[in-house]
């Protein structure tokens, strides 16, 4: 595997690794942009059903990543460059997950305690993609954590319930020779806020976060909710 896959994989890895569980039956097409450490804006596409995630990255090379739940559990990977896709059945995703657990993937240590977290209105407005936000800072991180919330009153879920959606992929998918150690743990935290106690009505559509590994920030840009017209998680017709 080159260096430049193992990147993209460990980046889709990370992302997959933003999540909780939620039952819905909704199909959502959501664009997120990730800023961090100091890297070139990440732009990533995500589809999602019931029981199928697909993602979707361009840079440095477009690969999709798609992950289906339930009885038969299994994830595929399309190369779109070279027009080929590869698929993992539920025993190699089973070897992957016993592989995570022996490298230390299941390590919760860095979780924030939702029970402590407080937001408190910032008083400013921002427009961010098509909607108008508000700020809301987190306090009662651990020390040398912070953050701040940008929430839109009008949207009904945001960011923590996209990541919610995508619950299943993240026992499966913590792969230490794919990057499943270090970012993953830091962006995982995050997850539990959808059940925070206290935090405000609306979706939140930007979070700036700052700890010892940096600045990061996750943007979503776009979200549209409604029934595919193609199928985004079947591999592409004239793929090998």
């Amino acid at each position: 595997m080159t260096s430049s896959r193992r990147a993209v994989l460990a980046a889709l890895i990370s992302l997959l690794l933003l999540a909780g569980t939620t039952a819905s039956a909704q199909d959502i097409k959501a664009t997120v942009q990730i800023e961090a450490g100091g890297q070139p804006a990440m732009t990533m596409d995500y589809w999602m059903s019931d029981d199928s995630v697909r993602i979707d990255i361009a840079q440095p090379q477009a690969v999709s990543i798609v992950w289906t739940s339930g009885d038969a559990p299994g994830m595929l990977m399309i190369m779109h460059g070279e027009r080929r896709y590869m698929e993992f059945g539920e025993q190699m995703l089973q070897m992957m997950q016993r592989m995570a657990g022996a490298g230390g993937g299941a390590d919760n240590s860095s979780s924030v305690n939702i029970d402590t977290v407080r937001f408190e209105p910032t008083g400013q407005t921002e427009t961010i993609g098509p909607w108008s936000a508000i700020g809301v800072r987190m306090t009662g991180l651990e020390t040398g954590q912070e953050g701040t919330l940008w929430v839109a009153s009008e949207l009904d879920s945001g960011l923590f319930e996209l990541f919610a959606r995508m619950g299943d992929a993240l026992e499966a998918m913590r792969m230490p020779m794919l990057g499943g150690g270090g970012p993953q743990q830091q962006l995982l935290r995050y997850r539990q806020m959808s059940n925070a106690p206290g935090l405000p009505d609306g979706g939140v559509v930007r979070l700036d976060a700052n700890d010892q590994n940096g600045a990061m920030t996750i943007t979503l840009q776009s979200l549209e909710e409604g029934p595919f017209g193609d199928d985004p998680f079947a591999p592409p017709a004239g793929y090998e």
